[in-house]
């Protein structure tokens, strides 16, 4: 199954249903879920396996817990995002 986005634009009680009726069908069936996200807290909770994209490139994968256990403790998503590509917007020519 793919899933682009799910939760974007939705509210909390809605966001948290999709988070749910996504874990029921893996857990249920075993279902393969493909999911894009720009909300690592969500690739988190509901991630085995996650790739960063950069320039429409996956430049590293692994496991959310591998990652930031590689960073160090307390580390997040979101420090993981920004160690593989920088904290800065870089501009397409």
């Amino acid at each position: 199954m793919f899933l682009d986005e799910p939760t974007v634009g939705l509210d909390p009680v809605a966001r948290s249903q999709v988070w749910n009726l996504v874990q029921e069908l893996r857990a249920d069936y075993g279902t393969t879920i493909f999911l894009t996200t720009h909300f690592l807290e969500e690739a988190d909770s509901l991630c085995n396996r996650v790739a960063i994209m950069n320039r429409g490139k996956a430049i590293a994968t692994g496991s959310p817990s591998d990652f930031k256990a590689a960073l160090g403790t307390n580390a997040t998503l979101d420090d993981v995002f920004i160690h593989y590509t920088g904290d800065e917007l870089a501009y397409l020519s």
